[in-house]
């Protein structure tokens, strides 16, 4: 069974906690991503920046000019890059997550969708392999 530094997608567009929201969401809008992952100057995940989390600005204008920071979730679901695929699998199904960032000793080294774990789990299986 693959583990999660061999499926990972390690091209990773990130976003600091310092800059401002206005900047997030252009990086989403952009890229057509749902969320970012936010990291400090050495590369230590801190949080992430999603789409949701966003949203706040229908109510407030002024969100548009806080920091990141103030507005990612820092209750993260993470894999190790040597979590297994199946382990990943149980994190997406019980925290209902469209991403997981991947880390290797507190720092983001890549990140992995519900799609990659799919692909992993069909290229790991004969059965599914034929659908």
């Amino acid at each position: 069974m693959k583990v999660a530094g061999q499926i990972m997608n390690v091209q990773l567009d990130t976003i600091d906690a310092s800059a401002p929201v206005r900047d997030a969401i252009d990086l989403l809008l952009n890229h057509n991503y749902s969320g970012l992952p936010v990291v400090d100057g050495a590369g230590k995940l801190l949080g992430v920046i999603t789409e949701y989390a966003l949203l706040a600005i229908a109510y407030d204008e002024n969100v548009e000019n806080q920091t990141v920071g103030e507005h990612m979730t820092k209750d993260l679901v993470t894999a190790d890059v040597n979590e297994s695929v199946r382990r990943i699998a149980d994190l997406f199904i019980v925290h209902r997550v469209r991403r997981i960032p991947v880390t290797k000793d507190g720092k983001l080294v890549g990140q992995i969708s519900r799609r990659d774990v799919l692909r992993a789990l069909r290229a790991n299986s004969p059965s599914l392999a034929a659908v």
